[in-house]
Protein backbone atom coordinates (compact mmCIF):
# COMPACT_ATOMS: atom_id res chain seq x y z
CA UNK A 1 0.00 0.00 0.00
CA UNK A 2 1.49 3.33 -1.01
CA UNK A 3 1.57 6.61 0.81
CA UNK A 4 -1.10 8.97 -0.39
CA UNK A 5 -3.51 6.23 -1.36
CA UNK A 6 -4.89 3.79 1.14
CA UNK A 7 -8.28 2.83 2.48
CA UNK A 8 -9.07 3.50 6.08
CA UNK A 9 -12.26 2.34 7.69
CA UNK A 10 -14.03 4.92 9.79
CA UNK A 11 -17.35 5.30 11.54
CA UNK A 12 -18.27 8.20 13.74
CA UNK A 13 -21.74 9.11 14.88
CA UNK A 14 -21.13 12.17 16.99
CA UNK A 15 -18.46 14.62 18.04
CA UNK A 16 -17.64 12.19 20.80
CA UNK A 17 -17.15 9.35 18.35
CA UNK A 18 -19.92 7.00 19.50
CA UNK A 19 -19.68 3.76 17.54
CA UNK A 20 -22.69 2.09 15.94
CA UNK A 21 -22.04 -1.65 15.44
CA UNK A 22 -22.23 -2.98 11.92
CA UNK A 23 -21.81 0.28 10.05
CA UNK A 24 -18.51 0.75 8.25
CA UNK A 25 -17.45 3.14 5.54
CA UNK A 26 -14.37 2.72 3.40
CA UNK A 27 -12.89 6.07 2.47
CA UNK A 28 -10.03 6.66 0.06
CA UNK A 29 -7.51 9.03 1.63
CA UNK A 30 -6.13 12.02 -0.22
CA UNK A 31 -2.94 13.71 0.91
CA UNK A 32 -2.26 11.29 3.75
CA UNK A 33 0.31 12.08 6.40
CA UNK A 34 3.38 10.00 7.18
CA UNK A 35 1.34 8.15 9.80
CA UNK A 36 -0.70 6.44 7.08
CA UNK A 37 0.82 3.00 7.29
CA UNK A 38 0.66 2.71 11.07
CA UNK A 39 -2.97 3.81 11.00
CA UNK A 40 -4.17 1.27 8.44
CA UNK A 41 -5.74 -0.86 11.19
CA UNK A 42 -7.65 2.00 12.78
CA UNK A 43 -11.41 1.72 12.76
CA UNK A 44 -14.31 3.62 14.18
CA UNK A 45 -13.13 6.25 15.00
CA UNK A 46 -9.34 6.51 14.78
CA UNK A 47 -8.03 6.40 18.31
CA UNK A 48 -5.36 9.05 17.73
CA UNK A 49 -5.32 12.37 15.95
CA UNK A 50 -2.38 11.19 13.83
CA UNK A 51 -4.75 8.86 12.03
CA UNK A 52 -7.12 11.61 10.91
CA UNK A 53 -4.66 12.94 8.34
CA UNK A 54 -4.23 16.38 9.92
CA UNK A 55 -0.53 16.17 10.75
CA UNK A 56 2.61 15.03 9.04
CA UNK A 57 4.37 15.43 12.39
CA UNK A 58 2.33 15.97 15.56
CA UNK A 59 5.30 16.82 17.79
CA UNK A 60 6.44 19.57 15.40
CA UNK A 61 2.86 20.63 14.62
CA UNK A 62 3.58 20.10 10.94
CA UNK A 63 0.42 19.84 8.84
CA UNK A 64 -0.05 17.08 6.27
CA UNK A 65 0.02 17.82 2.55
CA UNK A 66 -3.20 19.32 1.29
CA UNK A 67 -4.36 20.61 4.69
CA UNK A 68 -5.15 24.34 4.56
CA UNK A 69 -5.80 26.71 7.45
CA UNK A 70 -8.64 29.25 7.35
CA UNK A 71 -10.29 31.83 9.62
CA UNK A 72 -13.87 33.00 9.01
CA UNK A 73 -14.42 36.75 8.78
CA UNK A 74 -16.62 36.54 11.85
CA UNK A 75 -15.49 33.78 14.22
CA UNK A 76 -17.94 32.30 16.70
CA UNK A 77 -17.65 33.47 20.31
CA UNK A 78 -16.41 30.59 22.44
CA UNK A 79 -15.95 32.09 25.90
CA UNK A 80 -12.47 33.30 25.09
CA UNK A 81 -11.12 30.14 23.51
CA UNK A 82 -8.43 30.45 20.88
CA UNK A 83 -9.27 28.47 17.74
CA UNK A 84 -7.55 27.20 14.62
CA UNK A 85 -9.42 25.69 11.68
CA UNK A 86 -8.21 23.45 8.86
CA UNK A 87 -9.73 21.93 5.74
CA UNK A 88 -8.59 19.31 3.25
CA UNK A 89 -10.47 19.01 -0.03
CA UNK A 90 -9.98 15.88 -2.14
CA UNK A 91 -7.60 16.45 -5.03
CA UNK A 92 -9.32 17.29 -8.28
CA UNK A 93 -12.74 17.81 -6.64
CA UNK A 94 -14.79 21.00 -6.27
CA UNK A 95 -17.32 22.44 -3.87
CA UNK A 96 -20.80 22.58 -5.39
CA UNK A 97 -22.10 26.12 -4.79
CA UNK A 98 -25.23 25.78 -6.92
CA UNK A 99 -27.18 26.83 -3.83
CA UNK A 100 -25.13 29.68 -2.28
CA UNK A 101 -26.90 29.10 1.06
CA UNK A 102 -26.14 25.36 1.18
CA UNK A 103 -22.77 24.37 -0.25
CA UNK A 104 -22.22 20.69 -1.00
CA UNK A 105 -18.76 19.33 -0.35
CA UNK A 106 -17.04 16.52 -2.28
CA UNK A 107 -16.77 13.07 -0.78
CA UNK A 108 -13.64 12.82 1.36
CA UNK A 109 -13.66 16.45 2.55
CA UNK A 110 -12.17 16.84 6.03
CA UNK A 111 -12.41 19.76 8.42
CA UNK A 112 -10.71 20.14 11.80
CA UNK A 113 -11.20 22.72 14.52
CA UNK A 114 -8.76 23.10 17.40
CA UNK A 115 -9.68 24.74 20.71
CA UNK A 116 -7.09 26.14 23.10
CA UNK A 117 -7.50 27.92 26.40
CA UNK A 118 -4.80 29.90 28.14
CA UNK A 119 -2.27 28.65 25.61
CA UNK A 120 -3.16 24.99 26.28
CA UNK A 121 -4.73 22.85 23.56
CA UNK A 122 -7.96 21.30 24.84
CA UNK A 123 -9.48 19.45 21.90
CA UNK A 124 -9.48 19.08 18.13
CA UNK A 125 -12.67 18.17 16.31
CA UNK A 126 -12.91 16.28 13.05
CA UNK A 127 -15.70 16.31 10.47
CA UNK A 128 -15.11 13.89 7.57
CA UNK A 129 -17.52 13.36 4.69
CA UNK A 130 -17.47 9.59 4.33
CA UNK A 131 -20.53 9.08 2.13
CA UNK A 132 -22.73 11.34 0.03
CA UNK A 133 -25.10 11.87 2.95
CA UNK A 134 -22.98 11.26 6.03
CA UNK A 135 -20.29 13.13 7.91
CA UNK A 136 -18.24 11.12 10.38
CA UNK A 137 -17.25 13.09 13.47
CA UNK A 138 -14.96 12.79 16.43
CA UNK A 139 -13.27 14.89 19.09
CA UNK A 140 -9.68 14.36 20.24
CA UNK A 141 -8.64 15.49 23.73
CA UNK A 142 -5.04 16.65 24.17
CA UNK A 143 -2.80 15.52 27.02
CA UNK A 144 -1.11 17.92 29.46
CA UNK A 145 1.91 18.69 27.29
CA UNK A 146 0.06 18.84 23.94
CA UNK A 147 1.90 15.86 22.48
CA UNK A 148 -0.92 13.30 22.29
CA UNK A 149 -4.59 13.65 21.37
CA UNK A 150 -6.90 10.66 21.79
CA UNK A 151 -10.53 10.15 20.82
CA UNK A 152 -12.99 11.34 23.46
CA UNK A 153 -16.67 10.58 23.98
CA UNK A 154 -17.13 14.03 25.46
CA UNK A 155 -17.31 15.28 29.02
CA UNK A 156 -15.65 17.65 31.47
CA UNK A 157 -11.89 18.03 31.69
CA UNK A 158 -9.74 20.46 33.74
CA UNK A 159 -8.99 23.74 32.00
CA UNK A 160 -5.90 25.94 32.16
CA UNK A 161 -7.49 28.38 34.61
CA UNK A 162 -8.35 25.70 37.15
CA UNK A 163 -11.95 25.49 35.99
CA UNK A 164 -13.70 22.93 33.83
CA UNK A 165 -13.79 22.67 30.06
CA UNK A 166 -16.56 20.67 28.41
CA UNK A 167 -15.86 18.54 25.35
CA UNK A 168 -19.15 18.14 23.47
CA UNK A 169 -21.00 14.88 23.00
CA UNK A 170 -22.56 13.78 19.73
CA UNK A 171 -26.07 15.06 20.54
CA UNK A 172 -24.64 18.44 21.55
CA UNK A 173 -22.89 18.74 18.20
CA UNK A 174 -25.99 17.67 16.32
CA UNK A 175 -28.02 20.41 17.96
CA UNK A 176 -26.09 22.89 15.86
CA UNK A 177 -24.81 21.09 12.79
CA UNK A 178 -28.12 19.62 11.71
CA UNK A 179 -29.19 23.07 10.60
CA UNK A 180 -26.92 22.81 7.58
CA UNK A 181 -27.69 20.23 4.91
CA UNK A 182 -24.02 19.40 4.42
CA UNK A 183 -23.18 20.02 8.06
CA UNK A 184 -20.25 22.46 7.86
CA UNK A 185 -20.88 25.85 9.46
CA UNK A 186 -18.10 28.42 9.26
CA UNK A 187 -16.74 27.33 5.89
CA UNK A 188 -19.43 28.98 3.78
CA UNK A 189 -19.96 31.83 1.34
CA UNK A 190 -20.65 34.62 3.81
CA UNK A 191 -17.92 33.69 6.30
CA UNK A 192 -15.27 33.41 3.58
CA UNK A 193 -16.47 36.34 1.45
CA UNK A 194 -16.72 39.14 4.01
CA UNK A 195 -13.72 41.34 4.72
CA UNK A 196 -11.58 39.83 7.46
CA UNK A 197 -11.54 36.20 6.29
CA UNK A 198 -8.01 34.78 6.38
CA UNK A 199 -6.18 31.73 5.11
CA UNK A 200 -8.28 30.20 2.37
CA UNK A 201 -10.98 32.71 1.36
CA UNK A 202 -13.83 32.79 -1.15
CA UNK A 203 -11.51 34.49 -3.65
CA UNK A 204 -8.92 31.74 -3.16
CA UNK A 205 -11.52 29.07 -3.86
CA UNK A 206 -12.41 30.80 -7.12
CA UNK A 207 -8.82 31.52 -8.15
CA UNK A 208 -7.81 27.92 -7.50
CA UNK A 209 -10.90 26.56 -9.31
CA UNK A 210 -12.11 24.76 -6.20
CA UNK A 211 -15.73 25.90 -6.42
CA UNK A 212 -18.46 25.72 -9.05
CA UNK A 213 -20.37 27.63 -10.25
CA UNK A 214 -18.26 30.70 -9.59
CA UNK A 215 -20.08 33.21 -7.32
CA UNK A 216 -20.95 36.57 -8.89
CA UNK A 217 -18.73 38.27 -6.32
CA UNK A 218 -15.92 37.10 -4.06
CA UNK A 219 -15.96 40.28 -1.95
CA UNK A 220 -19.16 40.60 0.08
CA UNK A 221 -20.43 43.68 1.92
CA UNK A 222 -23.34 43.95 4.37
CA UNK A 223 -25.25 47.19 3.87
CA UNK A 224 -26.95 49.39 6.46
CA UNK A 225 -30.43 50.23 7.77
CA UNK A 226 -29.90 53.91 8.48
CA UNK A 227 -28.28 53.42 11.90
CA UNK A 228 -24.74 53.00 10.65
CA UNK A 229 -24.41 49.99 12.98
CA UNK A 230 -26.35 47.23 11.21
CA UNK A 231 -23.51 45.38 9.46
CA UNK A 232 -21.67 43.94 12.49
CA UNK A 233 -24.96 43.11 14.20
CA UNK A 234 -26.32 41.21 11.20
CA UNK A 235 -22.99 39.46 10.67
CA UNK A 236 -23.06 38.34 14.30
CA UNK A 237 -26.61 37.00 14.03
CA UNK A 238 -25.73 35.17 10.83
CA UNK A 239 -22.71 33.43 12.28
CA UNK A 240 -23.91 32.76 15.80
CA UNK A 241 -27.53 32.03 15.05
CA UNK A 242 -28.41 31.78 11.38
CA UNK A 243 -25.90 29.32 9.97
CA UNK A 244 -27.17 26.56 12.20
CA UNK A 245 -30.45 27.07 14.02
CA UNK A 246 -32.37 30.12 12.88
CA UNK A 247 -32.86 29.49 9.17
CA UNK A 248 -35.34 27.90 6.81
CA UNK A 249 -33.64 24.50 6.72
CA UNK A 250 -36.20 22.05 8.13
CA UNK A 251 -33.46 20.25 10.03
CA UNK A 252 -32.49 23.35 12.02
CA UNK A 253 -33.22 23.24 15.74
CA UNK A 254 -35.08 26.56 15.70
CA UNK A 255 -36.76 26.09 12.33
CA UNK A 256 -40.22 26.41 13.88
CA UNK A 257 -39.44 29.72 15.57
CA UNK A 258 -39.84 31.80 12.43
CA UNK A 259 -36.79 33.90 13.25
CA UNK A 260 -34.61 33.72 10.12
CA UNK A 261 -31.12 35.05 10.81
CA UNK A 262 -29.03 33.54 8.05
CA UNK A 263 -27.83 36.06 5.45
CA UNK A 264 -28.21 35.45 1.72
CA UNK A 265 -24.75 35.94 0.19
CA UNK A 266 -26.24 36.94 -3.16
CA UNK A 267 -27.68 40.08 -1.51
CA UNK A 268 -24.45 41.21 0.16
CA UNK A 269 -23.47 43.89 -2.34
CA UNK A 270 -23.85 46.85 0.00
CA UNK A 271 -27.59 47.35 -0.59
CA UNK A 272 -29.87 48.50 2.24
CA UNK A 273 -30.77 45.66 4.59
CA UNK A 274 -34.29 46.71 5.66
CA UNK A 275 -35.92 43.88 3.69
CA UNK A 276 -33.49 41.21 4.89
CA UNK A 277 -35.01 38.35 6.90
CA UNK A 278 -32.83 39.00 9.99
CA UNK A 279 -34.34 42.48 10.18
CA UNK A 280 -37.94 41.61 9.35
CA UNK A 281 -38.15 38.71 11.79
CA UNK A 282 -36.64 40.46 14.81
CA UNK A 283 -37.52 44.17 14.93
CA UNK A 284 -40.88 44.62 16.59
CA UNK A 285 -41.64 40.90 16.46
CA UNK A 286 -43.64 39.56 19.41
CA UNK A 287 -42.62 36.20 20.88
CA UNK A 288 -45.36 33.62 21.35
CA UNK A 289 -43.33 31.04 23.24
CA UNK A 290 -44.95 30.76 26.72
CA UNK A 291 -41.75 31.57 28.59
CA UNK A 292 -41.48 34.97 26.96
CA UNK A 293 -45.04 35.49 25.72
CA UNK A 294 -45.80 39.07 24.73
CA UNK A 295 -42.19 40.26 24.73
CA UNK A 296 -40.55 41.61 21.58
CA UNK A 297 -37.31 40.30 20.21
CA UNK A 298 -36.06 43.80 19.39
CA UNK A 299 -37.72 47.05 20.43
CA UNK A 300 -36.31 49.88 18.28
CA UNK A 301 -34.47 52.46 20.40
CA UNK A 302 -34.98 50.44 23.59
CA UNK A 303 -32.32 47.77 24.27
CA UNK A 304 -33.52 47.34 27.88
CA UNK A 305 -36.93 46.18 26.69
CA UNK A 306 -35.58 43.92 23.94
CA UNK A 307 -35.71 40.23 24.78
CA UNK A 308 -32.69 39.61 22.62
CA UNK A 309 -30.52 41.84 24.80
CA UNK A 310 -31.79 40.31 28.03
CA UNK A 311 -30.89 36.81 26.90
CA UNK A 312 -27.49 37.50 25.38
CA UNK A 313 -26.26 39.46 28.39
CA UNK A 314 -27.26 36.82 30.94
CA UNK A 315 -25.49 33.64 32.01
CA UNK A 316 -27.11 31.26 34.48
CA UNK A 317 -26.60 27.96 36.21
CA UNK A 318 -29.07 25.34 37.28
CA UNK A 319 -32.48 24.44 35.95
CA UNK A 320 -33.29 27.89 34.56
CA UNK A 321 -30.31 28.03 32.21
CA UNK A 322 -32.40 27.09 29.17
CA UNK A 323 -34.85 29.95 29.70
CA UNK A 324 -32.65 32.73 31.06
CA UNK A 325 -29.70 32.86 28.69
CA UNK A 326 -28.79 32.45 25.06
CA UNK A 327 -27.44 30.01 24.20
CA UNK A 328 -28.65 27.58 26.86
CA UNK A 329 -25.50 25.52 26.25
CA UNK A 330 -22.00 26.35 25.10
CA UNK A 331 -21.40 29.53 27.05
CA UNK A 332 -20.77 30.58 30.61
CA UNK A 333 -19.17 33.91 29.79
CA UNK A 334 -20.87 36.92 28.21
CA UNK A 335 -19.10 38.42 25.21
CA UNK A 336 -19.41 41.97 26.50
CA UNK A 337 -17.67 43.64 23.57
CA UNK A 338 -19.98 42.17 20.98
CA UNK A 339 -23.06 42.39 23.17
CA UNK A 340 -22.38 46.11 23.48
CA UNK A 341 -22.32 46.33 19.67
CA UNK A 342 -25.78 44.75 19.49
CA UNK A 343 -27.05 47.09 22.20
CA UNK A 344 -25.67 50.13 20.37
CA UNK A 345 -27.37 49.02 17.14
CA UNK A 346 -30.76 48.68 18.81
CA UNK A 347 -30.35 51.96 20.69
CA UNK A 348 -29.63 53.75 17.39
CA UNK A 349 -32.87 52.55 15.78
CA UNK A 350 -35.50 55.30 15.58
CA UNK A 351 -38.45 54.41 17.81
CA UNK A 352 -40.63 55.42 14.89
CA UNK A 353 -39.58 52.16 13.22
CA UNK A 354 -42.22 50.42 15.31
CA UNK A 355 -45.87 51.45 15.36
CA UNK A 356 -48.95 49.79 16.79
CA UNK A 357 -49.20 47.88 13.54
CA UNK A 358 -45.64 46.69 13.53
CA UNK A 359 -42.48 48.20 12.08
CA UNK A 360 -41.62 50.63 9.37
CA UNK A 361 -38.42 51.86 7.76
CA UNK A 362 -36.39 54.44 9.69
CA UNK A 363 -36.65 57.99 8.44
CA UNK A 364 -33.87 60.37 7.65
CA UNK A 365 -31.29 57.67 6.96
CA UNK A 366 -29.80 56.62 3.67
CA UNK A 367 -31.45 53.30 3.75
CA UNK A 368 -33.20 52.42 0.55
CA UNK A 369 -35.23 49.27 0.43
CA UNK A 370 -38.35 48.55 2.41
CA UNK A 371 -38.75 48.41 6.12
CA UNK A 372 -39.39 45.48 8.36
CA UNK A 373 -43.02 44.51 8.71
CA UNK A 374 -42.95 41.77 11.29
CA UNK A 375 -45.64 42.33 13.94
CA UNK A 376 -48.05 40.67 16.29
CA UNK A 377 -50.05 39.56 13.32
CA UNK A 378 -47.48 40.24 10.75
CA UNK A 379 -45.28 38.29 8.43
CA UNK A 380 -43.91 35.06 9.27
CA UNK A 381 -45.30 33.59 12.46
CA UNK A 382 -43.35 35.18 15.24
CA UNK A 383 -42.75 31.99 17.08
CA UNK A 384 -43.90 28.49 17.54
CA UNK A 385 -46.38 28.65 20.44
CA UNK A 386 -45.79 25.05 21.37
CA UNK A 387 -43.27 24.99 24.26
CA UNK A 388 -42.28 21.46 23.36
CA UNK A 389 -41.43 22.40 19.81
CA UNK A 390 -37.85 22.81 18.64
CA UNK A 391 -36.46 26.02 19.98
CA UNK A 392 -33.48 25.92 22.18
CA UNK A 393 -31.56 28.92 23.05
CA UNK A 394 -28.91 30.86 21.30
CA UNK A 395 -26.16 33.04 22.49
CA UNK A 396 -25.07 36.40 21.70
CA UNK A 397 -21.56 36.44 20.99
CA UNK A 398 -21.94 39.68 19.51
CA UNK A 399 -19.61 40.80 16.96
CA UNK A 400 -19.74 38.27 14.59
CA UNK A 401 -19.04 34.95 15.66
CA UNK A 402 -19.30 31.61 14.11
CA UNK A 403 -22.08 29.33 14.20
CA UNK A 404 -24.71 27.97 16.25
CA UNK A 405 -26.63 26.53 19.05
CA UNK A 406 -30.30 26.37 19.16
CA UNK A 407 -32.33 29.22 20.34
CA UNK A 408 -35.36 29.07 22.37
CA UNK A 409 -37.08 31.54 20.26
CA UNK A 410 -37.12 35.06 20.90
CA UNK A 411 -33.53 35.35 21.77
CA UNK A 412 -30.47 35.42 19.83
CA UNK A 413 -29.13 32.12 19.28
CA UNK A 414 -25.64 31.38 19.45
CA UNK A 415 -25.33 29.60 16.53
CA UNK A 416 -24.74 26.27 17.59
CA UNK A 417 -21.61 25.39 17.03
CA UNK A 418 -20.55 27.06 19.53
CA UNK A 419 -20.05 23.90 18.66
CA UNK A 420 -22.09 22.11 20.88
CA UNK A 421 -19.82 22.06 23.77
CA UNK A 422 -20.74 23.12 27.16
CA UNK A 423 -18.44 24.16 29.87
CA UNK A 424 -19.48 23.81 33.40
CA UNK A 425 -17.58 26.26 35.55
CA UNK A 426 -16.36 29.65 34.85
CA UNK A 427 -13.89 28.70 32.32
CA UNK A 428 -14.11 28.28 28.63
CA UNK A 429 -16.91 26.75 26.90
CA UNK A 430 -16.65 25.42 23.60
CA UNK A 431 -17.16 26.68 20.19
CA UNK A 432 -18.55 25.45 17.03
CA UNK A 433 -17.12 23.72 14.18
CA UNK A 434 -16.62 26.57 11.81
Amino acid sequence: MTRGSFAIVLLLTGCGGKVEPGARVAVEEAGVSRYAEECVGETTPPSRIECTGLFDDVAKYKLADGVREYTPAVPLWSDGAQKRRFIQLPKGEKIDATDPMEWKFPLGTKVWKEFSFGGKRMETRLFWKTTANHWSRATYAWNDDDTVAKASLGGDVPSADGGVYHIPTGPECDQCHKGRTDRLLGFEQVSLGLDGAQGITLKDLVDEKLITPVPDSTSLTIGDDGTGLAAPALAWMHINCGTTCHNDNEGATAYGAGMLLRLDPTLLDGRAVNDFDPVKTTIGTIVNTPTWAGQRRIVPGDPDDSLLVKLITTRSTGADVTTSQMPPIASRVVDHKDADAIIAWIAAMPKAMMTDAGTKPPTGGATGGGGATSTDAGSPPSDNPDPTARHDAGTVSSGVKDAGSSARDGGVRDGGVRDGGRITDASIRDGGSD
